[in-house]
Parts: C-alpha cells; sequence; structure tokens
C-alpha cells in the first residue's frame, strides 16, 4: 500500500519491497486507494513499467497480508486495523500498529531505507529498480539538497552508477498541460510576500500534487524564507509548505496552523496540509475567494511566529 496519490519515493519503494520478497506482480501488488496524477510520477510508471493497482478500501480483506511504504495507516481517511508491515521515513502522528515496523524520521528517502535492505540481504538491484530508487531519494530530498543523512549519499552514490539516466532525464522533463500553465499564471498573479513568507492561492486545480510543485517554486522568489501554496480539488483543500531549511520546523508550523481542521504534519523543510472544504467550513469560515485565502495567511502567520 501506497498513500492516496503516491510520489517516486512510494512507488520505488513498493517496488523495491516486492523485490525484496521475491515475489511477482499478481503476488504483491503495489496498491493505492487514489489516482498518480502528477506527470513526472505517471511517466516513472510508464517508462518504468512499474504497475500500480487502484483498489477500493473494501478490497483490503482480500489481501493475507498488508505492508505500506511511505506512509503509515494514521495518514489514511479508511480505518486499519493492525496491519503487517510499516517502511517509512515520515515522523508518526499517532503509534502505529504493526506487526513489524520501521520508521525512520531523520532519513531523507524511505528508497533510502529499502536500498540498505536489498544490500544487506544481497538482493541484485536491476537497472530498472536502481532507476526507480535514485529518482525518489533525488525527488524527497530535493537532489539532496534538502533533509539528506549520510545514509541518503551513500544509497545515492551506490544507485547512481546503476542507473538508466537517459530513462531519468525522460522521467524528469514530462509534458506539462497547457492547464497547469494557466494555474501558474493565477498563482503568480496572486502571490503575496509577507514578512519573507510567499503566499499564493491557486484556486481549483486538476490534481493535488500541482499544489506542492508550484510551492516549490515559489520559494524561489527573492526574499523569500517560506513559501505557503494552497489548492482546492474534489472537495478538498491542500496546502503545501516549503522553507530554505535553516528556519523552523515546516513540519511543526503546520501541524499548529491546521492539524485541528484537517491532516497536517511534515519535515523540516516540507510540510502539507490536507482539510476537506466542509470542515474548514463549519471550524473556520468560508472556503472561498479573499476570506479563504486571508485565513490561510492569518493562520499560518500566526503559528510561524508562536
Amino acid at each position: 500500500m501506497m498513500q492516496d496519490d503516491p510520489d517516486p519515493d512510494a512507488i520505488a519503494s513498493a517496488l523495491a519491497l516486492r523485490t525484496l520478497l521475491g515475489r511477482t506482480k499478481a503476488a504483491a501488488p503495489i496498491a493505492t486507494f487514489g489516482t498518480i496524477t502528477r506527470p513526472e510520477n505517471r511517466a516513472m510508471t510508464r517508462i518504468l513499467d512499474i504497475d500500480v493497482e487502484e483498489i477500493k478500501a473494501h478490497a483490503i480483506d482480500e489481501y493475507d497480508m498488508v505492508a505500506m511504504v511511505d506512509t503509515q495507516p494514521s495518514f489514511f481517511e479508511e480505518a486499519f486495523g493492525e496491519v503487517d508491515l510499516v517502511i517509512d521515513h515520515h515522523p508518526e502522528e499517532t503509534p502505529t500498529r504493526a506487526h513489524l515496523r520501521d520508521i525512520r524520521p531523520a532519513w531523507g528517502a524511505t528508497s533510502t531505507i529499502m536500498t540498505e535492505y536489498l544490500r544487506a540481504a544481497d538482493v541484485k538491484i536491476t537497472q530498472r529498480l536502481a532507476t526507480a530508487l535514485l529518482y525518489g531519494i533525488k525527488t524527497d530530498t530535493l537532489h539532496l539538497e534538502r533533509g539528506a543523512t549520510r545514509a541518503d549519499l551513500e544509497a545515492f552514490a551506490y544507485l547512481h552508477p546503476r542507473a538508466n539516466h537517459s530513462a531519468l532525464r525522460r522521467i524528469e522533463r514530462p509534458e506539462l498541460p497547457n492547464e497547469a500553465l494557466d494555474v501558474l499564471a493565477l498563482g503568480i498573479a496572486r502571490r503575496q510576500l509577507t514578512h519573507g513568507v510567499v503566499f499564493s492561492h491557486l484556486g481549483p486545480v486538476a490534481y493535488p500534487e500541482l499544489v506542492a510543485q508550484f510551492a516549490e517554486f515559489f520559494l524561489q522568489i527573492e526574499g523569500a524564507e517560506w513559501s505557503v501554496v494552497s489548492g482546492t480539488v474534489n472537495g478538498e483543500l491542500h496546502i503545501s509548505v516549503r522553507n530554505v531549511g535553516y528556519v523552523r520546523a515546516a513540519g511543526d508550523v503546520v501541524r499548529r496552523a491546521f492539524g485541528e481542521v484537517g491532516r497536517a504534519g511534515g519535515h523540516r523543510a516540507m510540510a502539507k496540509a490536507v482539510i476537506r472544504l466542509r470542515d474548514w467550513q463549519a471550524r473556520v469560515g468560508e472556503p472561498a475567494g479573499d476570506a479563504l485565502r486571508q485565513a490561510i495567511v492569518a493562520r499560518f502567520l500566526q503559528a510561524l511566529r508562536s
């Protein structure tokens, strides 16, 4: 199992776990409750031929065992009992109920943990798997510039000569829909720089990863130490936060700002909140227009100052 909109780190880690277990895709399917939306992630599964099944929550009962990578049971809206295995690098929001668990918040990527397992078990890492794992580490650590540890550096150095860099270039430069450029233009027009924080509300977006993608982009603005980008999709408000890495931990600030109305958390330099619009309306106010933008700005700045 991966998160609802799995990223490269999750996809690579799932492929690595299946390889470590010596299973086929029929015996150990890679699954998500959601849909892969970001162009780079769809390109990754296509170019590296990684099959991902989109399943319903009730389908979990059909499997003998459930393993989670790059996520934890508490991250899902669906209720889980005790799962069999959890391997992740995100902080625990609540104690993880699993027969076996390996959770290392200090690690920059779950792909790093899986590379360590494969090497310890002396499992052959194919070029396809090395490419996936290398890309998982690159994306979650922003090319080793954000939250990377010695373990991430060692895994990166091991995988780099074994990866297909031509395939990586094709994955990293996928086709970008015209609609995404329209959303970016709107976000640029709406940007607001306040006390070193650049805010931008994109309005309705086609898929949640656009919010995170543009949060990275807006951090490049001169004078910005924080980037807070929001958008709405499928009845939810998605807020992605990035910072330059030497200021307060993003996960702590986001939890303080939005944790009472939705799911919120993350790492030192990157974090996110996902809030149902009906919950925002019930507890905060109108989830649209200037009221929404002003509330996001006020709650985040208050959390940052406190």
